[in-house]
């Protein structure tokens, strides 16, 4: 009945513009894992120094939950949403899609 009664009044809900944090630096050897903070780097992993970004290459790109096709999909990532490079990982990229607070793995041809 509320809803009904904010439509007919002419309210309009919207919603502010997302804000993002950069995560705070770690040391070498270690990356930024949301929710967990700095986390050891296995040693086969490249962690890039600074913040680096990419963009979704192709539409419904799959976040999955660890380096390979035999893990479990977290969600499907639309073409051009932009995330960010935590480590690679053969041909897998570790990214963090701070727009859905996600974290996963990303088959690499696909980023931009």
């Amino acid at each position: 009945m509320l809803g009904i009664a904010a439509a007919l009044s002419g309210c309009v809900v919207a919603a502010g513009p997302a804000y993002y944090a950069a995560p705070p630096p770690c040391p070498a050897g270690y990356y930024w894992s949301p929710g967990y903070g700095c986390v050891a780097a296995p040693v086969d992993v490249v962690v890039p120094p600074d913040p680096v970004y990419a963009l979704v290459g192709i539409d419904g790109l799959n976040l999955r939950s660890c380096p390979t096709t035999q893990c479990g999909v977290i969600t499907a990532l639309p073409k051009g949403e932009q995330v960010q490079v935590l480590s690679h990982e053969g041909a897998w990229t570790h990214v963090w899609a701070f727009a859905r607070n996600l974290e996963g793995w990303v088959a690499s041809r696909y980023l931009d």
